[in-house]
């Protein structure tokens, strides 16, 4: 074992030499070993690696048998043992020890003294912990303090077993000078292992901000080139190798990406969960730029958890970015990709907003200085908006039948739902008092008669949607093809207007056409509902009054002669009589009313504005069953 007898007197460890010769060797020895830590050192060995070191380069230099290292631990003050050298192998035991408690005033007198401390019997000296002491059989010990700047950071202990031993002043005037050296190469490797722990964390967060930078760089680039939702949900997927999936406010799924298909299904109904209560309070606690993770819901077929990131504009809550932890956990890098994926669609939301009413104040800008006459600039501006100013056009009004009642409808709403696949072009839209005017193009390729049908079966549609109590109506004027005709298209639309609201059954379809009333609408537009209808029953007398099978045919076919204008052939095919009967009929409307509608051009133009009165109010309804009413446009 190498113990010293207690008989050997200290400093007599002379290994069979004279005394010089024995200082010389042990010099020779402790420089040896002190080569042998730093050149441990130079080939930057971990720090178990040092611990073994030292402790077996003392043990070997003091002739000690067995050698322990314990370093201090600065929250607990107390000490905890790293390695040992010894036969049998003790190290494992050791790294288990904890020294400096209370009671081990041999710890203590080290560390107050920062001296060496010796005890020659340890199994009786007050100092040492007894039961320590016969649990590992030591007989003699010798703690040396590590000393670094003054400061103890560890104790280097040595013993004897069962032998009890003097160690002498030279072995501890060797064991201080070695254990200072050793405190500072353990200093040393600490201090290397922080700053390679450093370097390595740096590494690893410039790597993060470098990747993070180049998906900045991406994600910028999506939302610039102003791809849809589905695009921007795939380049999300392969930028973080994670499923996703974008909502809107409501939790609708707008789009996802890079899930299998049960999982897939489980993202696009993920709104069914909200009031969840694993989801719920995740939800109310989302908040602008701090993503929020929902745990996994195995018993809904969620097996992975869910990052939530809130898209927040200007405190309006816009939709969500969700991340499912397959293909690996969530890192820091993904939380800050998701939040930056939700900060750039709320950007490229607010982008386009911006936009939008940046152009939708041009849209009206244009159609206002159009159908107010106002033509500087007008067609530079219309270019800019790709409009022709030489197309085909109508200056429609939408509005409420009654002038008192408002309308609740927006123009771009309007424009947007005249705006599709068939459209020619964009509509134009803007509000002029209580009504939206509405400026649309209609197909080159369509007759004046087909395009007004192709405006009146759209607006009525559209109409039908918005206002399915028939509420409000659209006033259509003629078509237009001129830079400068709008103003005057409007006049037109605004006297229709006055006629739907003065002399229109409420029974019939709100959308009428200056055509299908003619050059009616001029007397019309000024004419009160009464006086009209007294003029229709003046004109036509009892031929009107009269409730007859006989006079209400007369009726039908007038309206029809006069429709086609004055073709008896035209009006026989379209009644399905023959023309002598049309001539017939024609000549008992002319005894009865005094008009002669076949040679009379006062009578026939008379006749004329009295019939559109009867179909505006829907009189001609009333009479005995007869061929439909129509107006010019099929209506």
């Amino acid at each position: 074992m190498n113990a010293r007898a207690v008989a050997e007197p200290a400093g007599s460890h002379a290994h069979g030499a004279s005394g010089g010769s024995a200082s010389t060797e042990r010099s020779r020895q402790e420089l040896a070993a002190f080569r042998k830590l730093a050149a441990a050192l130079a080939e930057e060995r971990d720090l178990d690696s040092i611990f073994h070191l030292i402790v077996t380069t003392l043990s070997d230099l003091t002739g000690a048998a067995r050698c322990s290292l314990h370093l201090l631990d600065r929250e607990t003050g107390l000490f905890h043992g790293q390695a040992a050298h010894g036969i049998p192998e003790i190290d494992t035991a050791v790294k288990g020890l904890v020294s400096g408690m209370p009671g081990d005033d041999f710890t203590k007198e080290i560390l107050e003294t920062g001296e060496p401390v010796a005890l020659i019997n340890a199994l009786l000296d007050p100092r040492s912990v007894h039961a320590a002491m016969r649990r590992w059989k030591a007989r003699s010990v010798l703690g040396v303090p590590m000393k670094l700047r003054a400061e103890v950071i560890g104790i280097l202990c040595l013993d004897t077993e069962d032998t009890a031993s003097e160690f002498t002043q030279i072995d501890q005037e060797l064991a201080v000078s070695f254990a200072e050296l050793a405190a500072t190469a353990i200093n040393q490797v600490q201090l290397t292992s922080r700053l390679r722990a450093s370097l390595e964390v740096q590494s690893k967060q410039l790597e993060m901000l470098q990747r993070a930078r180049r998906m900045e760089g991406q994600l910028t680039d999506i939302v610039l080139r102003g791809r849809g939702i589905r695009e921007l949900s795939e380049a999300i997927g392969r930028l973080l190798s994670k499923p996703c999936a974008i909502y809107d406010a409501d939790f609708r799924c707008l789009a996802d990406s890079g899930a299998t298909a049960a999982l897939s299904l489980k993202l696009r109904t993920l709104g069914d969960l909200r009031d969840h209560r694993l989801v719920a309070p995740v939800l109310e606690s989302l908040r602008p730029g701090r993503p929020q993770c929902v745990p996994p819901l195995p018993q809904l077929g969620i097996d992975h958890r869910l990052m939530v990131s809130l898209i927040d504009l200007n405190g309006e809550q816009l939709g969500y970015v969700v991340v499912a932890e397959a293909s690996g956990r969530f890192g820091r890098l993904d939380e800050v990709i998701v939040r930056r994926v939700a900060h750039n669609i709320a950007l490229e939301r607010s982008r386009s907003r911006l936009e939008n009413d940046m152009e939708w104040r041009a849209v009206e800008s244009l159609t206002g200085s159009l159908i107010r006459g106002e033509y500087r600039d007008v067609e530079a501006r219309a270019d800019a908006l790709g409009v022709d100013l030489t197309a085909r056009r109508a200056v429609c009004l939408v509005t409420a039948r009654d002038a008192s009642s408002p309308v609740e409808l927006s123009p771009q709403h309007l424009s947007q739902l005249m705006t599709d696949q068939d459209a020619p072009s964009a509509a134009l839209a803007a509000w002029l008092g209580s009504e939206i005017a509405l400026i649309l193009e209609v197909p080159g390729e369509h007759t004046p008669r087909a395009a007004l049908d192709w405006l009146r079966a759209r607006l009525a549609g559209v109409l039908e949607a918005l206002s399915p109590d028939g509420r409000c109506c659209v006033a259509i004027s003629s078509l237009v093809n001129g830079p400068r005709d709008d103003s005057r298209a409007y006049r037109e639309a605004q006297q229709v207007l006055r006629c739907i609201r003065e002399h229109l059954s409420d029974a019939a379809a709100g959308v009428l056409a200056a055509d299908d009333i003619g050059v009616a609408r001029v007397f019309l537009a000024s004419a009160h509902a009464d006086e009209a209808r007294q003029f229709a029953q003046d004109t036509f007398g009892a031929l009107l009054s009269e409730r007859t099978v006989k006079y209400g045919e007369w009726l039908s076919t007038l309206e029809s002669f006069l429709r086609l204008g004055r073709h008896v052939r035209d009006c026989a095919d379209e009644l399905g009589v023959h023309p002598n009967t049309v001539r017939y009929r024609l000549s008992g409307i002319e005894r009865l009313t005094n008009l002669a509608v076949t040679t009379d051009d006062g009578d026939y133009m008379t006749a004329q504005v009295a019939m559109t009165i009867v179909r505006l109010s829907g009189r001609g309804g009333e009479a005995a069953p007869r061929p439909a009413l129509r107006l010019p446009g099929g209506q």
